[in-house]
């Protein structure tokens, strides 16, 4: 046993069957049973560890999703608020696996077990959890300011409850019970626990709960925790003693876990950890930062753990290994053609290929787990490789990378680590890097000589898919092919022309891309703003802007207005082309959150929207729900809500109180209009159920009609316009293409308490 070992008197042997006799063994013991006893109560002990690991892994995956989607509003909404927030758990679950491996160590597990249900009584204290802090990271770096609230918000309830699980698989792994000797089964349990928790906020407490209430829930369910893990170590202090040993027992490898051992574990956790936030990203910033894009591949992280770790794994590593090049190579070929399959089976690529990858490197980890005298160490090591995982996805890599290559990168790594390493591998690494050097070279040429031909890019990524499916020939190489479909990886980032800028916040991924005469911005794959290069036509505003659009029919109408419309507020800046509508006499004032976006629009090299504009454009930094609230009431005679994170919509911008907050900065006769475009989200149902729950009465147009502008200036786009009265809606209500909200075929409505993503996503 780790720490202070029992000393004194020591076990007898008694006949089998004699009564049950516990003998003193130290001061740190109530005794423990001699050899030939059977522990009575075998079913209960199991159930009462197991019920308080499987409880407090619930309340740990539950509460992740719950504060950070509360914390979402005060960063604007932006994805890597969930990324940042991951780093943040992670952290506190090395914290609580550190904590649980210094007292079982330092106090055995008797002292250990009076420490803990001590501690646990502690944050009682804070109980219910809510956001607290947000005034004291002012001009601190995002990232750090949501560890901060974070920590500050949940710190001490989650590190207490996030040692559990060590912590009792430890006092259960001496608590003489006939499974004591392998108690490795109870962390599949744990991470059941975590998988229901987490699937059930977006699933069931989303839904139906208010954020307060979920929180009064939660801390319900840590006094629940604290009363089992105070169940669990009375048992652990009255069963204290060496494991039973029954015939048939699995023998784990005893020996203490070397350097190089205890590195592979560390790598092992690294990878899935970085995949996960990667995948997440990845997807989310063309939907939606919302829970339930955060739980799903969650969710598969947790499940690899409760199968690999399950006394009957369902999928072998070695088995993994020979899936992966398959997924990867379809990860590829998503790469190169983002909209060649529907939108769940991309999602289905990706999350499959992440689930054979976690199943392949926590099989490895569980094929090599160590005796349970190294159980906490074990633990502490896999939470390091977590949170270097996370600090690589949500601090490294923007700084180190404009675009989101973590992702492929870690890939890569994870083809690079299967099975197979062998001597011939290693002597052949050479050669590897040769015949991916070579793939490289070949599909480089290939697609720059097919642009000089035809600037197209399709002829140029089928040579990168053909020669990617090619690439299975040498799948049984993991050196060989890892390197290969890196090269293949690197032709999809960096091959082509370059973009005209390109940068990377903690708000998006920004590129602006120079095609057929136009400056065209993106954010993710979404087109945020585009501008014609010639002088003549410079100041035209295109794509979801065209003066055929909706948006631009609003803004001609409006025109015709001077007296009427003076002042108007934009939340979101894009490229700036909404300025392009700006007339003598008026004043724009644009909030945008991000300061890059910013300096893409006033870079005239870029755009100049901005720079052009008849009327005063006035540029406000900040998440622009919170900022226009500090402006005066009545402050505006039109607000534009067309803020996005690639072609994700913040949720806290489309809710009933923030078409309050809109009402009261209008002044009479004044509109609001809202770019409801998306791909995946019905964000036209949201935002006429919250206009509608604010009293306001609204039009809506859908405009796929791209005839009237040439190839390209135009994209199809869907808006709304509301206001106090019918009357304040001018002209719009005679035009047939502008649908009364009350025809729409159904509404929702968001609260700041209260959203739920499946009510609206596109089936």
């Amino acid at each position: 046993m780790a720490g202070i070992e029992p000393t004194g008197v020591s076990s007898a042997s008694v006949p089998a069957g004699s009564r049950s006799v516990r003998v003193p063994v130290g001061p740190w013991d109530f005794g423990r049973p001699v050899e030939g006893q059977r522990v009575r109560h075998t079913a209960q002990v199991i159930a009462l560890f197991g019920s308080a690991i499987f409880v407090a892994a619930g309340l740990v995956f539950l509460v992740q999703p719950m504060i950070a989607k509360a914390l979402l509003p005060t960063f604007g909404g932006t994805p890597q608020v969930w990324t940042a927030a991951m780093v943040f758990f992670q952290a506190a679950l090395l914290l609580g696996y550190g904590y649980a491996h210094f007292i079982t160590n330092r106090l055995g597990p008797r002292g250990g077990a009076l420490v803990h249900v001590a501690l646990l009584a502690l944050p009682l204290l804070a109980l219910p959890i809510a956001i607290r802090g947000t005034n004291l990271v002012d001009g601190s770096p995002p990232a750090l300011a949501v560890v901060v609230i974070l920590a500050l918000s949940v710190g001490a309830p989650y590190l207490v409850v996030s040692a559990t699980s060590p912590l009792l698989q430890r006092w259960f792994s001496t608590a003489g019970h006939a499974s004591s000797e392998d108690p490795y089964f109870l962390y599949a349990a744990g991470n059941a626990g975590s998988l229901l928790g987490l699937l059930a906020y977006p699933l069931v407490f989303e839904p139906r709960l208010a954020v307060r209430d979920q929180a009064l829930l939660w801390s319900a369910g840590y006094v629940v925790v604290a009363v089992l893990v105070g169940g669990a170590a009375v048992v652990a202090a009255r069963r204290v003693g060496e494991p039973v040993r029954p015939d048939g027992a699995t023998i784990l490898n005893r020996a203490a876990p070397d350097v190089q051992r205890q590195v592979r574990w560390i790598v092992r956790a690294f990878v899935p950890s970085s995949l996960l936030l990667g995948v997440t990203t990845h997807l989310q910033t063309d939907i939606a930062a919302v829970p339930l894009l955060w739980a799903i591949p969650l969710a598969i992280y947790l499940l690899t753990f409760v199968l690999a770790f399950a006394r009957r794994p369902v999928l072998a590593p070695a088995t993994a290994a020979r899936i992966l090049p398959v997924l990867a190579v379809a990860v590829l070929l998503t790469f190169l053609y983002p909209t060649l399959l529907p939108t769940p089976l991309t999602m289905a690529v990706h999350y499959g290929s992440f689930f054979v990858t976690a199943m392949l490197a926590h099989g490895q980890l569980a094929a090599d787990r160590p005796d349970p005298t190294h159980l906490t160490r074990f633990y502490l090591l896999l939470a390091v490789g977590g949170v270097l995982g996370g600090i690589f996805n949500a601090i490294l890599a923007p700084v180190l990378f404009d675009q989101v290559l973590e992702y492929p990168l870690v890939l890569v790594a994870a083809l690079l680590l299967r099975p197979g390493w062998s001597a011939a591998d290693r002597r052949g690494t050479i050669r590897d890097l040769i015949v991916a050097l070579a793939i490289y070279l070949g599909a480089l040429v290939t697609v720059v000589a097919l642009q000089l031909l035809d600037p197209g890019v399709v002829p140029g990524t089928s040579i990168v898919a053909v020669l990617a499916i090619a690439c299975l020939i040498v799948a049984g190489r993991p050196v060989r092919f890892g390197f290969a479909l890196a090269a293949l990886m690197a032709i999809t980032f960096v091959g082509g022309r370059p973009p005209v800028f390109a940068d990377r916040t903690f708000f998006g991924v920004h590129r602006v891309a120079e095609q057929d005469a136009r400056h065209v911005y993106l954010s993710g794959a979404t087109i945020h703003g585009a501008q014609l290069t010639s002088v003549d036509g410079g100041r035209t505003p295109l794509a979801y802007y065209h003066a055929s659009g909706p948006a631009g029919q609003v803004f001609e109408m409006l025109k015709g207005l001077p007296d009427r419309v003076r002042d108007v507020g934009l939340i979101g800046l894009g490229a700036g082309s909404l300025a392009a509508y700006g007339v003598g006499g008026q004043t724009f004032t644009f909030f945008e959150i991000d300061p890059v976006v910013i300096r893409i629009a006033i870079d005239p090299a870029l755009f100049t929207f901005v720079r052009d504009s008849a009327a005063e454009v006035r540029l406000v930094e900040g998440d622009g729900r919170l900022r226009i609230a500090e402006a005066p009431d009545a402050s505006f005679d039109v607000i534009v809500l067309d803020a996005f994170s690639s072609d994700a919509v913040p949720a806290h911008l489309v809710t009933r109180e923030a078409f309050e907050l809109y009402v009261r900065k209008l002044r009479p006769g004044g509109l609001i209009l809202a770019n409801v475009t998306n791909t995946y989200l019905d964000v036209r149902a949201v935002v006429a159920g919250g206009g509608r729950a604010a009293g306001l009465v609204g039009l809506a147009r859908d405009d796929s009609d791209l005839s009237a502008a040439p190839a390209g200036w135009k994209e199809a786009s869907s808006w709304i316009v509301l206001a106090r009265t019918s009357d304040d809606l001018g002209a719009l209500t005679a035009d047939p293409r502008w649908v009364p909200l009350d025809r729409i075929d159904r509404t929702v409505v968001w609260t700041d308490d209260f959203s739920d993503i499946l009510s609206v996503l596109r089936r």
